[in-house]
């Protein structure tokens, strides 16, 4: 079997901190952990992720010499291999509040969606919905238009190509319990892509202040959408999501900052002193929240 090495980064990078993080999705689907291996679709490839030493090990069935270069990149993109957050760091070192909150999550790599379109979509479900909630629609959604394979008595599922969800009616998605507002915005979206009217991956190229203006012109993507698209499709996180309700939620809970302030208040007032670090310190203190309080799940096994 072809295997690929990708070294590990001269900067702090915790493969197994990417694990913890993934064991705690309620509902198995884009990516599976089983022991010490991460399980994934990459490129259309069934790949198996885990550390050896100095290195990821990337292996399939299907790699070769020919699809190696491509699955290297795009596996170091979605596995936050290229993203150096020393100076992140550095920052929040010198804030005693901010690193009683990031020190323990130092080299959890920034996970990124392997499209532009993955991440627009998965945003457009958890919207106003609670995450578990959308963790179990975007599974059915994987389920009904994704690839699929098994590991022992679990499955895991490729995201739908734009291809095949443009070609999809309402009825179709009804399954996924989300409202018909959002199934005709995913719809009307792969259709767009389809058409040539939309270039959503190169948004991957420009400025993040560029990238949200873009999404911001995609009738029904609102400020919290384009930004978290942003973080999840290109690992940069300029902006600080001050209406998401976990952030709000995390911020009470690390900082009570503002007892007199509620909602978006409380979280300008705790993270806005970071500056150009605001929006990173905020996506940190997200996914401490998470490890905090959202426990391993148990593995759900078939479908």
């Amino acid at each position: 079997m072809t295997v690929i090495r990708l070294p590990l980064p001269p900067y702090p990078y915790r493969f197994d901190l990417l694990l913890d993080f993934a064991r705690r999705i309620a509902h198995p689907a884009r990516l599976l952990v089983i022991g010490d291996t991460l399980w994934r679709f990459t490129a259309g490839q069934l790949l198996s992720y885990r550390q050896q030493d100095d290195a990821i090990v990337v292996s399939g069935a299907d790699l070769s010499a020919e699809n190696e270069i491509p699955i290297a990149e795009t596996s170091r993109h979605t596995l936050g291999l290229c993203r150096d957050l020393s100076a992140f760091y550095d920052m929040a070192r010198a804030d005693a509040s901010l690193w009683s909150v990031i020190e323990p999550l130092v080299g959890l790599p920034i996970h990124c969606a392997e499209t532009v379109f993955e991440a627009l979509v998965t945003l457009i479900i958890e919207q106003h919905i609670t995450w578990k909630t959308a963790l179990r629609s975007q599974r059915c959604l994987m389920r009904l238009f994704g690839r699929t394979a098994s590991i022992g008595e679990v499955s895991v599922y490729d995201f739908p190509a734009p291809a095949q969800l443009a070609k999809a009616t309402r009825s179709a998605l009804q399954p996924l319990k989300i409202t018909n507002k959002r199934i005709d915005l995913i719809i009307e979206t792969a259709t767009a892509i389809g058409r040539g009217d939309l270039a959503l991956e190169s948004i991957r190229d420009t400025q993040p202040t560029q990238a949200y203006e873009r999404l911001l012109e995609i009738k029904g993507v609102g400020p919290w959408t384009a930004t978290n698209v942003v973080g999840r499709a290109c690992g940069k996180y300029p902006f600080v999501s001050h209406n998401d309700v976990a952030l709000q939620a995390a911020v009470r809970a690390y900082f009570h900052a503002g007892k007199g302030d509620k909602g978006a208040e409380q979280v300008r007032d705790a993270l806005e002193r970071y500056g150009e670090y605001a929006g990173m310190a905020g996506h940190f203190v997200l996914l401490r929240w998470v490890l905090d309080n959202y426990p391993p799940a148990s593995i759900e096994g078939g479908s």
